[in-house]
């Protein structure tokens, strides 16, 4: 990282082609989200435009709701009315963005496993076959930036189709995991801001909350790490859809403690 730039460097020349097509697939979508613009390529590395800002607040929730439900809505409307969640598709640029269930069906089992989760709720969740389809592309809110304007996104390592919401779902529980549990308020003001913008499509709050269960599994692993402090369970802000089966060693719903 230098000056006015940010220099991303990847291990593979797949990640790396695959991170330039994401951008320029979403920046070519004129969503009117900010994104930064891609200054230069090296061999394995990519040169961003370094943008203002810092990693959302409780208060800036709301407006990187808002900033997702314009990528999905540009998205579905221009490139993804035809997709299916269950199949690849293939946008008019060419990229090629992988199903919803493949690329997360062993992790999740394997997390839910261990987490006491019953492996049939996991599998409802993922059979999303018959939805409107819009994108994940890893909703970590450290991959936000807010300033007083605004709210861009950064990041264009993974993308893969997805439901509406369940983006949504992902930054409210890293947020949670970040900040501390969300109140109420903000939760209903991130889903209005979110709905708003992908109008008439849909984002149920019970799929909302199944969907943020997905993301607690896959980023249990991470916690204690890059800014994780509080664990799901703990700042879980309504009940635990998916309650528990007794593990092994007899226990109920919070396994016991990996070392991180």
């Amino acid at each position: 990282m230098s000056g006015a730039v940010f220099v991303k460097r990847y291990d593979d020349s797949e990640r790396y082609n695959a991170a330039a097509a994401h951008h320029a697939w979403l920046a070519g979508l004129g969503s009117g989200v900010r994104l930064p613009a891609l200054v230069a390529r090296g061999v394995r590395h990519l040169i961003f435009e370094r943008l203002p800002g810092h990693t959302p607040e409780m208060g800036d929730l709301p407006r990187a709701a808002a900033a997702l439900g314009r990528l999905h809505a540009a998205a579905h409307g221009h490139e993804l009315r035809a997709a299916r969640l269950d199949q690849p598709h293939i946008t008019s640029t060419g990229l090629v963005i992988p199903d919803f269930t493949s690329p997360r069906q062993e992790a999740l089992h394997r997390a839910a496993a261990a987490a006491g989760v019953p492996g049939s709720s996991i599998g409802a969740v993922l059979d999303r076959a018959g939805q409107p389809a819009a994108f994940y592309k890893d909703p970590n809110i450290r991959n936000y930036l807010a300033n007083e304007e605004d709210v861009a996104v950064v990041d264009f390592d993974d993308m893969t189709l997805a439901p509406f919401g369940y983006d949504l779902a992902g930054l409210l529980v890293t947020a949670s995991m970040t900040h501390g549990r969300l109140d109420e308020q903000t939760i209903a003001h991130c889903l209005h801001a979110y709905r708003v913008v992908i109008a008439p499509l849909l984002c149920s709050l019970a799929d909302l909350k199944q969907y943020a269960e997905l993301h607690h599994l896959l980023t249990l692993r991470y916690l204690g790490r890059n800014g994780y402090r509080h664990p799901w369970p703990t700042v879980r802000p309504w009940p635990d859809p998916f309650p528990a089966v007794p593990t092994r060693e007899g226990a109920f719903g919070w396994p016991p403690q990996p070392n991180w």
